[in-house]
């Protein structure tokens, strides 16, 4: 059996996945999207489905801070996790440090001052960026915009201050997928890197690093399915 489960980004929902899931599904894989709620009352957490094959994948695909927002008992029990422009600290160590917190607190204070809905536009344009945002999840995304758990999305973007230890609750022969996109304005090269680095030092096998070009934060042109599958048969092969 083939399950995903996924868990988008802050300041997402689960209709970011809509476009990637279809050849999964196509594909015989089971897919269930994880919905925190920022645009709704109605968050979700999704279970794996308890098999018997051999063969069985269980793979996670984080977006973002997607990676936090995902059950551990899920990671713990993930054969595969797919990482996309993922951080474990999202702050650098170095001098851009300040510049980037500087820009947290102008979004803190949009949110408290009941200006998060254009906050929310200007942050989703700039993840897509350089590419245009996927017209399907456009649509989706500023119907969503009137129903906004502002609380949550708060809370939410205050866990970005946090400096958080490496996760050594990951299996340590869990293949690790790790997505980096070349041109991602709002995730720090340097934060993504120092990810990286942790899970080379806790995991047995390295992270399969893939590097994508003309891609920023959040995704868009992509055929998902391709690259893991094409990742899956190279392991394999």
């Amino acid at each position: 059996m083939k399950q995903i489960i996924t868990q988008h980004g802050w300041g997402l929902n689960k209709y970011f996945w809509d476009d990637y899931k279809v050849d999964f599904l196509n594909n015989n894989w089971h897919w269930q999207d994880n919905e925190r709620g920022y645009f709704s009352t109605n968050n979700y957490q999704a279970k794996w489905i308890k098999s018997e094959s051999k063969k069985e994948i269980r793979m996670t695909l984080c977006h973002s801070f997607g990676f936090h927002l995902m059950q551990k008992k899920i990671l713990e029990e993930a054969t595969h996790i797919v990482l996309i422009n993922s951080f474990n600290n999202f702050l650098p160590l170095s001098n851009k440090r300040n510049f980037i917190l500087r820009s947290l607190k102008r979004m803190e204070t949009k949110i408290i001052k009941d200006e998060p809905k254009d906050m929310l536009k200007e942050f989703i344009h700039r993840s897509f960026m350089p590419n245009d945002i996927n017209n399907s999840f456009k649509n989706i995304f500023y119907k969503s915009l009137e129903s906004l758990n502002k609380t949550l999305l708060l809370g939410d973007l205050k866990q970005l201050y946090i400096n958080r230890d490496i996760p050594l609750f990951l299996r340590k022969d869990c293949r690790i997928i790790f997505i980096k996109s070349e041109n991602d304005l709002i995730l720090d090269n340097e934060s993504n890197n120092n990810f990286l680095d942790s899970l080379n030092k806790i995991l047995d096998r390295n992270p399969i690093l893939i590097k994508l070009a003309q891609q920023g934060h959040c995704l868009n042109n992509l055929n998902l399915y391709e690259i893991i599958l094409n990742t899956l048969n190279e392991e394999n092969g």
